[in-house]
């Protein structure tokens, strides 16, 4: 999914660098001085797994070099209210990501909570948004029997190298 929703979901959590960080897998960090808790790579399906079935959707966010990215991004609407100084600092952190890093920020709208994940490497920058408000472009959770080994499948492509 591409669409503005995304982008606003994803500038709400840049923007104020998420509500609270909840993990990572590189003990560098995506975001400088955050203090993440870092867990194994390993622990990550656990995670997806346990947020796919709390939420009732997740938004696909992902097919992105980290170029396509940030200039996707800086054409969108939300760029005009961004922070330039910690756009800048969020940039320069994922460019400079060169091993699979993936990390969690929780972000509380006031109407409900989101789960944020970005999955960076060396060229790549994909998120997934778990949610339980409806926007246009969501994939259900609904059906977990049938929908969460499709889901595991897709994430496992997003992090072969």
């Amino acid at each position: 999914m591409k669409n503005y929703s995304f982008f606003i979901l994803l500038f709400i959590s840049v923007n104020s660098f998420g509500q609270q960080f909840l993990w990572t897998t590189n003990k560098n960090g995506l975001f400088p001085n955050s203090e993440m808790k870092v867990i194994s790579k390993d622990e990550v399906l656990d995670k997806l797994k346990f947020y796919y079935e709390n939420y009732s959707v997740y938004y696909d966010g992902t097919g992105f070099t980290k170029q396509g990215f940030f200039e996707k991004f800086q054409t969108s609407n939300s760029y005009r209210t961004t922070n330039k100084n910690t756009w800048e600092q969020f940039k320069k952190s994922v460019s400079e990501i060169n091993e699979l890093t993936i990390t969690c920020i929780k972000d509380n709208e006031g109407t409900g909570s989101s789960i944020l994940i970005l999955i960076v490497n060396k060229n790549n920058f994909d998120s997934i948004i778990f949610s339980n408000k409806i926007e246009e472009g969501y994939i259900t959770t609904l059906g977990l029997s049938i929908g969460f080994p499709k889901f595991e499948k897709f994430y496992k492509t997003l992090i072969e190298n």
